[in-house]
């Protein structure tokens, strides 16, 4: 039986233990997420041994990065919802051929991307008044990244297809690979060890490409050749028009969401560098040391998606309200606890980074004002995730507009006029916190209850 695999999964996420199958999901995506906020950590500390301006250039480029990578991201959310809820309801063969097309749009949509985002780097970093110890970096940083941006589409395309499914383990894997052979690359391509020359940025953008490429061609090879639970032939790859229309249409409110407020981050971070490097550094350390309480925050954001948009394809509304609350809960109470620790060990983590003292000063004026607001990200990921799975990506793309335009850019921008750099992490705080209020009060509303693929069918 060609869907043995997929079909067993589908029974547990439907009638199996919500927690436990909650938990399950979850494990391989937090320790994905952990094994990738090790290597960015690992990427700051080898870039770190360079000084500021090194930690720097990939900190403001990242914002701009993202941006792009939001395009590709949201057309994921599209084929993630479809697809998890065709697995829902049990119908293969429709998720076999949005499965082939996702790959196939994302691949036309990434060279497009990579080309037009070559050629205006150096624009981009000059409007976001890019400190001049940084910009020299920051050009090179972005441009070798945004050549790869074909091979991040095809893994958004391979890890998105296979969670909708339930399966959080292959993708796991395929991606360790690329991470870890990341890892491995950094310090050697960064300070030129063995027969390589020492390259700096250029070298940790080049380890990433690599990587990336590696971890894309060995995911699409387990696709090709049937071994992830179905068999695919060059036929489901070829372009079906019609379902392009779909995935435009509930993709594209997320892609202008996602973009739209990565850059947001772009913005927040010209404000940032306005206080100069000394405050970008303390930013971009202390968001990858978040970004480890965020793994397991994420990792359950994820797994509850796959359940939630499995229950509404199959029209069980009522588990997933249930899925939706116990993710709540657990993802609240594994923020708060590191956020805790992370409050009273902040000198210390930031020394072990870098040893500016004006670099530690301010990052601990960071984590002061802005760790309080974290559970209440974690709240508003949790809702919004909702919203997205269940197709309602326009929903989404307007809270994820509020938070971070009507209240963070605008709030750090006021504030840092009038307190400094402290203003800006005062501002971020507090649209963490309203930004979880009104997403609440949204999902209250229950617009996210209603089948995608009988609409569209």
């Amino acid at each position: 039986m060609e869907y043995k695999r997929p079909q067993k999964l589908r029974e547990k996420i439907l009638t199996g233990s919500i927690v436990e199958t909650l938990l399950k999901l979850s494990y391989p995506l937090i320790f994905i997420n952990l094994i990738y906020v090790i290597y960015n950590i690992t990427d700051t500390f080898w870039l770190g041994r360079l000084g500021r301006a090194a930690v720097s250039a990939p900190t403001i480029s990242w914002p701009i990065i993202w941006t792009i990578m939001s395009l590709g991201m949201g057309f994921s959310v599209a084929g993630f919802a479809f697809i998890s809820q065709y697995a829902g309801a049990g119908k293969w063969d429709e998720v076999k051929r949005n499965i082939g097309n996702l790959y196939t749009m994302l691949f036309i949509f990434s060279v497009i991307f990579a080309i037009l985002t070559i050629i205006f780097a150096p624009y981009i970093l000059k409007l976001m008044g890019t400190p001049k110890d940084t910009y020299k970096g920051a050009l090179i940083y972005l441009r070798v990244m945004f050549a790869g941006i074909p091979f991040s589409f095809g893994g958004f395309a391979f890890s998105f297809s296979l969670r909708a499914l339930g399966d959080t383990t292959t993708p796991t894997k395929i991606n360790s690979v690329g991470i870890i052979l990341n890892m491995i690359l950094d310090p050697i391509l960064i300070l030129g060890l063995g027969p390589f020359p020492r390259m700096g940025v250029l070298g940790a953008a080049i380890a990433t490409i690599f990587s990336n490429t590696v971890a894309t061609l060995l995911g699409f090879r387990l696709i090709f050749t049937g071994k992830v639970g179905m068999k695919f032939a060059l036929s489901d790859f070829k372009p079906d028009w019609y379902l392009f229309k779909k995935y435009f249409t509930v993709g594209l409110p997320a892609s202008v969401g996602q973009s739209l407020n990565a850059f947001g981050f772009v913005v927040l971070m010209g404000i940032v560098s306005r206080f100069s490097s000394v405050a970008l550094a303390a930013y971009g350390i202390g968001e990858r040391i978040i970004g480890i309480v965020f793994t397991v925050s994420d990792g359950i954001s994820q797994a509850m998606a796959t359940m939630v948009g499995q229950n509404i394809g199959a029209g069980d509304f009522k588990r997933s309200e249930k899925i939706v609350e116990k993710s709540l809960l657990i993802n609240v109470t594994f923020i708060s606890i590191p956020a805790i620790v992370i409050f009273f060990l902040r000198n210390n983590i930031y020394g072990l980074f870098i040893k500016d003292p004006l670099v530690i000063s301010e990052g601990s004026l960071f984590y002061t004002y802005f760790l309080v607001s974290m559970p209440f990200f974690g709240i508003f990921a949790i809702y919004t995730q909702v919203l997205r799975t269940a197709g309602k990506t326009r929903e989404s793309m307007v809270l994820g507009l509020v938070r971070l335009w009507i209240l963070r850019v605008p709030l750090a921008f006021l504030l840092s006029r009038i307190m400094g750099s402290r203003g800006i992490w005062i501002g971020m705080s507090i649209s963490n916190v309203m930004g979880a209020l009104i997403s609440y009060l949204w999902y209250k509303r229950g617009t996210w209850k209603e089948s995608l693929i009988e609409k569209t069918a």
